[in-house]
């Protein structure tokens, strides 16, 4: 009988106790998931093909107007009057020529960078 009421005392002790699972941590795919809701959407592009994007943009506004400057909007606030652009073999990259008071030179601009190409206002 002593045995049989330990037993039974074991059985309604396990029972009671809750087992948690162990929680991992968030993996890269799970943190973009969980981002809260902004006013604006997301929407994730490929570098390489904002990047071709950006190149074909460019090529289209000197086709049309081959007067007018091409201008490059930076995150950083710059506004580049650009001559050339070309991407990196991985997108991530862009080349810009710019003209200046000792000639032309390349800046290397990372693709997150570029807020908009346009019609230069000068």
């Amino acid at each position: 009988m002593n045995t049989s009421l330990l037993f039974l005392l074991a059985m309604s002790s396990l029972s009671a106790q809750e087992t948690r699972p162990v929680e991992k941590p968030p993996s890269a795919a799970t943190a973009i998931a969980t981002i809260p809701d902004t006013d604006k959407s997301v929407l994730f592009i490929e570098p390489k093909n904002r990047a071709s994007d950006y190149v074909q943009a460019f090529e289209l506004l000197r086709k049309d107007k081959p007067i007018l400057k091409v201008a490059l909007r930076t995150t950083g606030g710059s506004t580049l009057n650009i001559s050339e652009l070309t991407a990196s073999s991985n997108g991530t990259l862009l080349f810009v020529k710019v003209a200046g008071n000792s000639g032309s030179k390349y800046l290397i601009i990372p693709i997150e960078e570029i807020m908009e190409i346009a019609y230069s206002p000068n």
